[in-house]
């Protein structure tokens, strides 16, 4: 599973949630953003990649969503 975000403001949010609902996926709502999973070895993942991507950015584990520092800069 790869961990993924979409801004509550980004234009494209509704298609990107539709789309998260649609397909069942996993998701936690934050105030600014919502966090989803996306399976790494499906049909989902190539749809996603082809056509959302762009609205969307991926989670990176070892940074600090919030001051966007990684864990080796604090």
């Amino acid at each position: 599973m790869v961990e993924y975000y979409v801004l509550t403001m980004h234009p494209n949010a509704r298609e990107v949630f539709s789309w998260i609902f649609d397909n069942k996926l996993e998701f936690e709502v934050h105030l600014n953003r919502t966090r989803f999973w996306v399976p790494v070895d499906s049909s989902l993942n190539t749809y996603f990649q082809l056509w959302l991507s762009e609205s969307c950015g991926r989670v990176d584990s070892g940074a600090d969503l919030a001051t966007g520092l990684r864990d080796s800069a604090r």
